[in-house]
């Protein structure tokens, strides 16, 4: 059922006390130090600085009041990684009995496991392979794709709520395809398409991968089926998308995959903020707490991106928002912390708490993202990532001028929604916003990504700017404060929708 904001917000937002203890830079300037040390090699997941930081960050949250909150008392939820690198294949096509010359360096392929062997598969076209049952849309319906290698476009039309590769690899996988190639458009290069999968590739564990995935350009994806007798140019134009269905081809193929693996054994950091009442809810705050870790080779003067902008800055703000929040006057709803890990390779820790989450996702009332907040000063309008899309925001607007903060009118911030680990949330059905001045000028934002981000210099040899850190971190506890109180806030469809 669909709840809305009470009309009487403006009056209880006034009404409402502000917290007595305003965040200070210096605050969040001694966990910046602690992060971004050395000591802390660059935070990267599954090595001795995860095992530092997450420590670090469950001590702190601890000292601040708060309860382990990853399950069984602990603070930390495992979350396994599998990095699959790219090292060497063998393919072949037959049509008819007869072999089709082709060049291996026109494919690319990665196996779930480091050995993978296809024998003989019958090859389908399957479109997009879009299936969306509940819009009577399928386009490998009719299709027996048990043992086969299915052929999928990797483009998607510009089509509102269309599901991404991912989730369409995974409904053909699920079908029982042993092999998904993706056909890749003559727009992305081909170089940077292999380059990619020799670089490697990051799942989680959890992930449902077929036995094979890989990708073909176009032109060579349509020699193949030409040489079958069919041509993917008709195939591709025969049906409008929900109408198409899934064709068998001529051509069969057989391959060999070697993959390199790698498990990497990670850990999101969680913790609760005992609400004052049993309601069943929760609010979430989240920042990423990985970096890049030892970056550089060792002949390089500087081997180490500490990340002290991106995101030791962030953990920084939700432990000193946390501390402010778990002291006499808590809200009624519990409100979750959460740190997670792997940010910088695919947003996978906040992805495993959205398919793993430690209570209820359905209890989860709204969530709060805070990345890369050390760029501003002082004063800056607060800008609403997400803004519009949730009924977060005539609270955010309220708390902001009552603290004396002027609003970011415009949703330019929306343009970096996909970047950040709140998305993770939002595909999961979450209300999910970023708020602050950090990207409500997105020419000082951008300024910092080409400049040190991801880069050595991202450390503490470089004057951290923190006033405008600390004044989001004052609205960050006010706004969170105010959520967790179901007298004020209860989520619904923002407005419009």
């Amino acid at each position: 059922m669909i709840r809305r904001v009470l009309a009487a917000l403006p009056l209880l937002l006034v009404s409402s006390p502000l917290l007595a203890q305003a965040v200070t830079p210096k605050d969040l300037k001694r966990h910046i130090e602690v992060l971004a040390s050395d000591a802390f090699e660059g935070r990267a997941p599954g090595t001795e600085g995860e095992n530092k930081t997450i420590n670090y960050i469950a001590t702190q949250l601890q000292k601040a009041g708060l309860q382990p909150a990853a399950g069984g008392g602990s603070w930390y939820q495992p979350v396994e990684i599998l990095r699959r690198s790219a090292e060497s294949h063998g393919v072949q096509w037959v049509a008819d009995g007869q072999p089709i010359a082709f060049d291996q360096g026109n494919i690319v392929l990665l196996g779930r496991e480091a050995e993978q062997r296809i024998a003989n598969a019958p090859l389908w076209f399957v479109g997009h392979g879009y299936v969306d049952r509940a819009k009577d849309i399928d386009q490998l319906a009719g299709a027996d794709l048990k043992g086969a290698v299915a052929l999928i476009l990797y483009d998607a039309p510009e089509v509102a709520d269309f599901p991404s590769f991912a989730q369409r690899v995974a409904a053909v996988t699920a079908a029982g395809a042993d092999a998904v190639i993706a056909i890749v458009g003559e727009d992305t290069p081909w170089s940077a398409v292999t380059a990619g999968y020799k670089r490697g590739q990051n799942r989680l564990a959890i992930d449902v991968m077929p036995p094979v995935l890989g990708a073909m350009p176009l032109a060579a994806a349509s020699r193949v089926i030409d040489r079958g007798g069919d041509s993917l140019d008709t195939l591709m134009n025969r049906d409008s998308g929900p109408a198409f269905r899934a064709v068998r081809l001529k051509p069969r193929m057989s391959a060999d995959v070697r993959t390199q693996v790698t498990r990497i054994a990670s850990h999101n950091v969680v913790g609760r903020i005992k609400g004052s009442r049993e309601t069943g809810e929760s609010l979430l705050l989240l920042a990423h707490w990985d970096h890049l870790g030892i970056c550089r080779p060792q002949s390089a003067k500087d081997r180490i991106c500490n990340g002290a902008v991106d995101n030791a800055s962030g953990i920084a703000m939700i432990v000193e928002a946390a501390k402010r929040l778990a002291g006499k006057q808590r809200a009624p709803r519990d409100i979750l912390v959460l740190a997670t890990t792997a940010e910088e390779i695919g947003l996978l820790g906040a992805e495993y708490f959205a398919k793993r989450p430690t209570v209820p996702l359905e209890s989860i009332v709204g969530a709060i993202n805070i990345d890369t907040v050390a760029i501003m000063p002082a004063g800056a309008p607060v800008a609403i990532m997400g803004r519009g899309t949730t009924q977060m925001d005539p609270i955010i607007v309220e708390v902001a001028r009552t603290l004396g903060r002027t609003i970011d009118q415009d949703d330019g911030a929306n343009a970096l929604i996909t970047r950040q680990d709140g998305w993770a949330l939002t595909r999961a059905g979450v209300p999910t916003v970023m708020i602050g001045g950090a990207f409500s000028d997105l020419d000082v934002l951008g300024a910092f990504l080409t400049g040190s981000y991801h880069k050595p210099d991202d450390d503490l040899s470089r004057p951290l700017v923190l006033e405008g850190a600390a004044e989001d971190t004052t609205l960050l506890a006010e706004v969170a404060r105010r959520l967790a109180d179901p007298a004020i806030y209860a989520p619904g469809k923002p407005a419009g929708h």
